[in-house]
């Protein structure tokens, strides 16, 4: 079964739920990727920080090749007129860029598992 995670982003902050093994990490950024205008200003340190969580959440298989994981982004602030189309790109080319295979995006109320799946199947 292909890697199923949820990462909620917050200001200067991710937070990523491996669903098949029930593991969450809580990354505070350093440095911030986020400013007063946008959840994602930096999308190198975005990136950065991303990849160094999957890195840890996920385990490495056989020559540390790991199988791609589907991703469901929720943006948690910066929401107030919703998500502009770059916006909804840089958040999408994030997850793209740290190796997901498949990447949605969810705006709205915190999910639970079956949320997440039924989003990511939709």
């Amino acid at each position: 079964m292909r890697p199923t995670l949820y990462l909620k982003l917050s200001c200067n902050q991710m937070q990523l739920f491996h669903l098949q093994s029930g593991r969450e990490l809580l990354l505070p950024a350093d440095p911030p990727f986020s400013n007063q205008r946008l959840l994602v200003a930096d999308f190198a340190a975005a990136q950065h920080l991303l990849q160094r969580g999957l890195n840890q959440i996920l385990p490495k298989r056989f020559l540390r090749i790991r199988r791609k994981p589907q991703l469901l982004i929720q943006p948690l602030e910066h929401l107030e007129a919703g998500l502009s189309q770059a916006e909804e790109r840089t958040l999408l080319e994030l997850g793209l860029c740290c190796g997901a295979r498949k990447v949605r995006l969810h705006l709205g109320q915190e999910l639970d598992s079956a949320g997440v799946l039924a989003k990511l199947r939709s």
